[in-house]
């Protein structure tokens, strides 16, 4: 089993040149080609970046020694895999641009953090234009537009085929839909509710128009990959009315800047600031050791990003896609629940990502098939108390496993 990262993965999606490929490297600190122009990505980008939480350490008072995660002043960074595509522009599921060429590569992503330009500064297209005059609205809706003809097409190209099979008995709807779109990581659950939801005929396909297929594909996707926008570009001064266009549009909205966190995490790399992600201001070590363009930016950043907003947004945006969207919870699991440790001695070594609503036997499959087969119960190391198979996991909850191996 991977112990780094959880079977979700978010894409991160968006119209050509707002700044998607800023934000990637922002979070990860990858090597990506950034410019000021359409189509700078050419091929999808993976990276690591880390959810921040509060580690329970500090809750608890001890010092602890991370494998699978950083602890730095009682902050636990837990490492995330993410994707990076390419921009995406109006008609691409018809060839514009790069068409929907690298769409597939984030078929195995469950949520999509949505880039837009809140500054309006880039037209449809991906263009630079007057800051202002862009829509950011329109970022957004593309995206979900050419996702969903993504989806529709998909159906499409196999749909004479679906109606035979359905409407012949050899086979649902339902099943037949789920083994087509089985790729892209929807369930058959989700897909009677939306088709029931719109009153669609499961027992005659043939009447469905291709109206109503985009309507079930456009529906289908923002139930099975939700979204997460980032408003980026906020240290522009039109942002802001572009943030609210976003959040009255009904999106759930984080204002970022890219461009502020990369510099940020650069700076602290190379030791002239004190910052970590997600922190709501900066520290400057060593004035002298600046120089005047680096004062100007590092003063820019202040005044334009952490005074109007009070953060970058950007440890806020993929902490709210994983915790939020995803609805994952951070669990430790520990060997001995008296020394919170490992069998070499390591307190409180590793933490995982689990689903809320996640049973102790889960966690033991995450951690190993076999511990997982040969699971007993669990004990609550912070209550001290056994547990058992039906309990379900908390946030921050530190776990031991009993197992029958463990017990032989």
């Amino acid at each position: 089993m991977d112990k780094k990262y959880p079977k979700e993965i978010c894409g991160i999606v968006g119209k050509a040149n707002v700044g998607k490929s800023t934000l990637f490297s922002a979070m990860t600190l990858a090597p990506v080609e950034i410019g000021n122009y359409p189509f700078t990505t050419i091929k999808p980008n993976r990276g690591v970046t880390y959810l921040r939480i509060n580690c329970v350490c500090r809750e608890l008072n001890v010092k602890d020694n991370p494998k699978n995660s950083k602890c730095i002043d009682g902050n636990r960074f837990i490492p995330i895999e993410l994707i990076d595509c390419p921009g995406i522009i109006r008609g691409a599921h018809k060839g514009r641009g790069l068409g929907l060429k690298f769409l597939d590569e984030i078929r195995q992503a469950s949520a999509l953090i949505v880039v837009a330009d809140a500054a309006g500064a880039t037209d449809s297209d991906g263009n630079p234009v007057e800051p202002g005059t862009g829509e950011p609205v329109e970022d957004v809706k593309i995206v979900e537009e050419e996702v969903s003809h993504w989806v529709t097409d998909i159906l499409y190209m196999d749909w004479p085929r679906i109606c035979r099979i359905v409407e012949n008995r050899f086979g649902e709807l339902d099943e037949e839909l789920w083994k087509k779109l089985s790729g892209l990581g929807i369930s058959i659950e989700s897909i009677r509710e939306v088709a029931t939801e719109l009153g669609l005929n499961h027992h005659r396909p043939s009447q469905w128009t291709i109206e109503k297929l985009y309507d079930f594909s456009s529906i289908l996707i923002k139930k099975e990959k939700p979204i997460i926008v980032a408003a980026n570009k906020i240290d522009m001064k039109e942002a802001r009315r572009g943030v609210e266009k976003l959040k009255n549009a009904g999106y759930n909205v984080i204002p970022t800047s890219g461009e502020a966190e990369r510099i940020l995490r650069l700076a602290s790399e190379k030791g002239f600031i004190n910052y970590l992600p997600g922190d709501r201001e900066f520290k400057v070590l060593d004035e002298s050791k600046l120089t005047n363009a680096q004062k100007k930016a590092l003063e820019k950043i202040y005044e334009t990003v952490f005074k109007p907003w009070g953060s970058t947004g950007v440890q806020e945006l993929v902490n709210t896609a994983y915790f939020n969207l995803l609805q994952y919870i951070p669990v430790y699991p520990v060997e001995d629940p008296e020394k919170l440790s490992d069998h070499d001695g390591n307190v409180l070594p590793d933490v995982y990502l689990v689903r809320k609503g996640s049973k102790p036997r889960e966690l033991a499959y995450k951690i190993h098939t076999d511990l997982g087969r040969t699971f007993l119960y669990a004990i609550d190391a912070k209550k001290k108390i056994r547990v058992g198979e039906e309990y379900q996991l908390r946030w921050g909850d530190i776990i031991s496993i009993v197992s029958a191996a463990k017990e032989a």
